[in-house]
C-alpha cells in the first residue's frame, strides 16, 4: 500500500516536472536578469516577455535568440562577433539577440564586461550570476555555449547545447528560417532574400 500512495504521489507531480521542461516546441521559460551592458544595450533590465508571448512590449520582435555564454569559453568568445554581426543583419526584421553570462565571480563579469565593450556588442548582455536560469535552461552540466530560438508565441524553435565547432552556419541558417528568409540559390556566404 505504501509503494502504491509513493507511486500516485509521482503521478501527481508528472504535470509539474513537466512544465518545468525546456525542448523544442515547448513554452520559453520567462526571465527577468540585469543588463551589463546598459548604456550600448539602452536597457538596464532584459524581461523575455518583452518579446514573445500574447502581448510583447516590442510588436516587431520576431525570434529571441538566447545564447548562455562564460569569460573562460573559448567557443563563446569566438561565437560573440557573428552574435554582433546576425544581430546587425537581421534585427531590422525581427531577431532580438541576447546573450546571457553565467560568470558568478566578480573577475569573470569584469572580464565579460570587456569582452562585450571590445565587440561594440549592442544587444542585451546579462548576468546570471546565481545560475538560476542557467540551471533552467542548461541543467546542471552548463555546457557552453548553448544557444535557444525562441518564437513570437513564446515556444522554443532550436536548441544547441555546448557545440564545439563554428557556429556561423547553422545560426545563421536557423535564424534566417525562423524569420522566413531563405538563402539565393548558388550564393555562398548567406545573401539573403525574403520569401513572399
Amino acid at each position: 500500500m505504501r509503494h502504491l500512495t509513493a507511486a500516485l504521489l509521482l503521478l501527481a507531480a508528472a504535470p509539474a516536472l513537466a512544465e518545468d521542461e525546456i525542448g523544442v516546441g515547448l513554452p520559453a521559460p520567462g526571465f527577468s536578469l540585469k543588463t551589463l551592458n546598459p548604456e550600448a544595450s539602452g536597457t538596464s533590465w532584459f524581461r523575455l516577455d518583452q518579446f514573445v508571448g500574447e502581448e510583447p512590449d516590442d510588436p516587431k520582435a520576431r525570434v529571441v535568440l538566447l545564447s548562455f555564454f562564460a569569460s573562460w569559453c573559448a567557443p563563446c568568445k569566438r561565437e560573440l562577433p557573428f552574435l554582433v554581426q546576425l544581430d546587425g543583419m537581421y534585427r531590422d526584421q525581427g531577431l532580438r539577440v541576447v546573450s546571457i553570462s553565467i560568470d558568478k565571480e566578480e573577475p569573470g563579469i569584469a572580464a565579460v564586461r570587456r569582452l562585450v565593450a571590445d565587440a561594440k556588442v549592442t544587444y542585451p548582455v546579462l548576468s546570471d550570476r546565481f545560475n538560476v536560469l542557467a540551471r533552467r535552461y542548461l541543467g546542471d552540466k552548463s555546457p557552453l555555449p548553448s544557444v535557444f530560438l525562441v518564437g513570437r508565441d513564446g515556444t522554443v524553435l532550436r536548441i544547441e547545447r555546448g557545440y564545439a565547432k563554428d557556429a556561423s552556419a547553422f545560426l545563421l541558417a536557423e535564424v534566417q528560417a525562423a524569420l522566413g528568409i531563405e538563402r539565393k540559390a548558388g550564393t555562398p556566404g548567406g545573401t539573403a532574400k525574403k520569401l513572399q
